[in-house]
């Protein structure tokens, strides 16, 4: 069905965007990147940590394609494999989450509104599935509060005031699952201030992933 070119041509996207995101992990989460120096620097330590926000982000969307492309094969409805699209832009000195996201192509007529239905749906339903999962065990195993310090030791001074107007002010939004999985799941006094959710990568990841889901 699918030729070697295309195993290929499709893994080593995967691998692309696999590594742009464990970059931009390092940026969100650590606050480093590849192109700064000193402390700043994304470390060899610090990449293999900053996994923990790729590899559940991008295996949540590997998932809600494969829930496009296995319920395409159930149909019998030619479709693509997975194409995932880089997109680390670290170098031009603007956030971003290492992709695009993924896609996958019907290549044939879908000749039934039903298949058209389970086909586009079935991708969104994986996806959720596991975003809960990922959700889930970020929120029952949240670090100690004294985490955060690891990353903004500045926060442990009793004279730090913020950072003015050197810092752009950047807040995830709240939304019900997160209430109602926060609320229930996690210790109070573990949970971050959502402007500091950035630094907890599954939570992270699960946040990203259910916008994509959505």
């Amino acid at each position: 069905m699918y030729s070697k070119k295309d195993y290929l041509k499709h893994t080593i996207l995967f691998i692309l965007t696999l590594i742009a995101t464990t970059l931009a992990g390092g940026e969100w989460v650590y606050g480093k990147s590849v192109i700064a120096k000193g402390d700043d620097f994304l470390s060899w330590d610090f990449f293999l940590r900053s996994f923990a926000f790729s590899i559940p982000f991008i295996g949540i969307l590997l998932i809600h394609e494969l829930g496009h492309l296995f319920t395409s094969i159930h149909h019998k409805v030619k479709s693509s494999l997975p194409l995932f699209i880089p997109a680390w832009l670290g170098f031009l000195g603007i956030p971003s989450i290492g992709t695009f996201g993924a896609i996958i192509q019907m290549k044939s007529f879908v000749n039934s509104r039903k298949k058209f239905f389970d086909i586009g749906v079935a991708g969104p339903l994986a996806g959720f599935v596991i975003a809960l999962g990922v959700l889930t065990y970020g929120f029952t195993t949240l670090p100690a509060a004294e985490y955060i310090y690891e990353i903004h030791p500045e926060y442990a001074d009793p004279e730090f005031e913020g950072y003015g107007d050197q810092v752009v002010d950047f807040e995830l939004g709240n939304n019900l699952l997160f209430s109602l999985m926060s609320s229930t799941l996690a210790d109070p006094e573990r949970m971050p201030e959502l402007s500091e959710l950035i630094h907890y990568p599954f939570l992270f990841a699960g946040y990203l992933a259910l916008f994509f889901t959505a």
